[in-house]
């Protein structure tokens, strides 16, 4: 039986002529196990704490020269085993749930590993052109809520036992790895590599300059190339005394490989893939929870709960699923401002990128040739301005994309004048911010409150451009907002105006992926 495991992550020095050795497939796993132990010994705050980690690296697809993988790393408290007992009631001795990360990276067979930043929703889509980004450095006075421990650079193809590498982070010294000879680890034999990166001072101390050293060793098995243990070590000095103020050491090992099939393999990739585009649609809202109110997360609260009130007990990544839960359950109490997401999110708005969407399935709201839903806003209704085009924007005063967007209804406003309605509609924010937008830019627009019709059009990103033609039928849905948008709508809206003989109106779902769009975002 071959063995399944990172096996591309390492090239071997070989005292033979290399052999052949076999790449990483769709659906191997290796699951790692350890702890992560913190000590802080500073005047007046002096602690140490311990968490077990667990590690599950999942190949979601493999191409020709890469992998693609879910790290989901996890971190519970050590001591965190018994919860106190309440006078008059029974002992409750549930554990609190662990901490949950969930990463998707890039495995080059040089070696390069990156992280994936793909936007959603569910199914997610890996390619050449998915956004990456450098795998982050680990903090050096606290743990990491993330490990990538387990994947080491290659050796030099020249056979050089000791070479240096940039850092990620790019204010940080270059990484110096070296090869210190092999050993057994669990009875295989593995090729161990050593990582050293310190600043200046380290070896010479100076009064009243902080330094640092961290120390990686990796062992590497000589089989499968699968890293089989991971140890490091981080400590730093506050400059006050020579002695180490903060050390962090991490340990863990190789305690399962399988490779996945058929219905088990479809089981781990959709979890998988419901906590990274739900994580991703709540990233940008946290920190705007109190502000936003509970709606919003109460509405994706709703759209989690079919997948955990399923009966099946689901796969080891249901964690990553229920740790969105929480911070959306935080949230609704306006206590997520602090929290720190369990995803990496995709680019900033400014960055190409497809326009991300808060439904794990499908796209929400009303579709291309289906009936616009009624609504009233102040002395606006849908259904009374049937027998001529209708434009909605729902846009979010105060954030970035909101000058583009009322820029866009004010130019088709002034173009189109009487024959179409313009209706841009604030939402999650006051119209008052709206019209102080518009009154910054000098614009002649009607604001209107799209409160009302949030829910009908299951408005969960913005901005969102909707074009209903005279009999009251979306035509045309636009997610986000770039220089192509306006253009895009008067094409649609001519259309309407003057349809050629024998023709119907263009049609057009949600923002395709890839330059045009230019900025879109989940609510924030």
């Amino acid at each position: 039986m071959v063995p399944s495991g990172l096996l591309s992550l390492v090239m071997l020095i070989p005292t033979a002529p290399p052999a052949v050795v076999p790449r990483l497939q769709r659906g191997d796993e290796l699951t790692y196990t350890g702890t992560v132990t913190e000590t802080v010994d500073r005047p007046g705050t002096r602690f140490r704490r311990t968490h077990d980690i667990q590690v599950r690296a999942f190949v979601l697809d493999r191409s020709d020269s890469w992998v693609d993988a879910a790290v989901l790393t996890t971190l519970r408290r050590a001591d965190d085993g018994a919860v106190p007992v309440v006078p008059g009631r029974g002992a409750d001795r549930t554990p609190p749930p662990p901490a949950a990360r969930l990463d998707l990276v890039r495995i080059h067979d040089d070696g390069t590993t990156l992280l994936l930043v793909p936007p959603g929703p569910a199914p997610l889509r890996f390619a050449a052109d998915t956004p990456v980004r450098v795998l982050p450095a680990p903090p050096l006075d606290s743990f990491a809520a993330f490990e990538f421990g387990m994947f080491p650079p290659h050796t030099p193809a020249d056979g050089s036992g000791s070479w240096a590498i940039a850092s990620t982070d790019p204010t940080r010294p270059a990484e110096t790895w070296e090869v210190k000879g092999s050993g057994l680890v669990n009875a295989e034999r593995c090729q161990k590599l050593v990582m050293t990166q310190q600043t200046p001072t380290w070896e010479a101390p100076r009064g009243g300059q902080a330094a640092w050293q961290r120390v990686d060793e990796v062992w590497v098995s000589s089989q499968d190339g699968a890293a089989h243990r991971v140890h490091r070590v981080i400590r730093q000095r506050d400059g006050v005394s020579p002695d180490v103020a903060v050390c962090i050491d991490v340990a863990y090992e190789l305690k399962d490989q399988a490779r996945l099939i058929q219905r088990t393999y479809d089981g781990y990739r959709k979890e998988i893939e419901i906590a990274y585009a739900a994580g991703v649609d709540l990233a940008p809202l946290l920190k705007n929870a109190v502000r936003l109110g509970p709606q919003p997360f109460v509405i994706r609260l709703a759209k989690l709960a079919p997948y955990l009130d399923e009966t099946d007990p689901g796969t080891p990544y249901r964690e990553a699923i229920r740790a969105v839960q929480r911070q959306l359950e935080a949230a609704r109490r306006g206590e997520a401002s602090t929290l720190n997401s369990i995803v990496t999110p995709p680019p900033p708005m400014g960055v190409p990128r497809a326009a991300p969407s808060s439904s794990v399935g499908k796209e929400p709201g009303p579709r291309v040739a289906s009936p616009a839903p009624d609504f009233q806003t102040g002395a606006f209704r849908l259904t009374a301005a049937r027998g001529r085009p209708v434009v909605l924007i729902f846009f979010m005063p105060g954030v970035e994309t909101a000058d583009l967007s009322l820029a866009i209804a004010d130019g088709l406003r002034k173009r189109y004048g009487e024959r179409i309605a313009v209706v841009p509609l604030a939402v999650f924010a006051p119209t008052s911010a709206g019209e102080k937008d518009r009154d910054r830019l000098r614009l002649s627009l009607p604001m209107f409150d799209g409160s009302a019709a949030v829910a009908a059009y299951a408005v969960e990103t913005f901005p969102r451009f909707l074009v209903v033609d005279a009999g009251g039928t979306v035509q045309w849905v636009f997610t986000g907002v770039g220089a192509e948008t306006g253009f895009l709508a008067r094409e649609h809206i001519d259309a309407l105006l003057t349809p050629l003989p024998g023709t119907v109106a263009p049609t057009a779902t949600t923002s395709p992926p890839g330059p045009a769009v230019l900025g879109s975002t989940t609510r924030r």
